[in-house]
């Protein structure tokens, strides 16, 4: 398959090219998604999201000027997208009860059914994966910004700084600052 530029495919979807809509997203859609579900940890809510920053991008796409990479445009609208759905999330949880009292037996019941084998590693994972998200929403949200685009979308201190608008220094500093505590509380500390 023949990777068209980026400029060429948003010129033909201003254009009405359906066509070129989809392979925009297709050629972005697993990073948005990667990047989304390395900020929350919960593969729903990355659908969820990804979903609604593409929605966004294809309705706004006619504003696009061209004057940056396409990335870095995604990207401000993958973030704002995101960050929409924690602020309705907060809203939610103060409008509604919590009920997270009902859903244990549900658990209990499936561990029921599970083979015995499977439980140990199901738990270890889950306690890992507990961990991890719990030290993800320890960070601030830079840190966990900066940590998401280093270790899971691979990009360079020079990019990230780019692309948030930040010094590099500044970006390493929050860097070994989200690295430190994830260690720490991994290490149970």
């Amino acid at each position: 398959m023949n990777i068209r530029e980026d400029k060429e495919i948003i010129n033909d979807i201003k254009n009405g090219s359906l066509i070129a809509m989809e392979e925009l997203i297709k050629k972005y859609q697993k990073r948005v998604y990667n990047m989304i579900y390395g900020m929350c940890m919960n593969y729903d809510t990355a659908w969820d999201v990804s979903q609604d920053a593409f929605v966004k991008v294809i309705k706004n796409i006619k504003n696009f000027r061209q004057e940056s990479s396409f990335w870095t445009y995604l990207y401000r609208i993958v973030m704002n997208a995101f960050y929409d759905y924690v602020r309705r999330e907060k809203a939610k949880k103060r409008e509604t009860t919590n009920f997270s009292d009902m859903n244990d037996d549900d658990n209990k019941r499936s561990y029921e059914v599970k083979d015995m084998i499977n439980i140990e590693e199901d738990f270890d994972r889950k306690m890992l994966e507990e961990k991890v998200r719990q030290g993800l929403n320890d960070l601030t949200d830079t840190q966990r910004q900066i940590y998401v685009l280093k270790n899971l979308e691979g990009l360079k201190i020079r990019e990230i700084a780019g692309l948030i608008g930040i010094s590099e220094g500044t970006v390493k500093s929050h860097l070994n600052r989200a690295m430190e505590k994830l260690t720490n509380m991994l290490k149970g500390r």
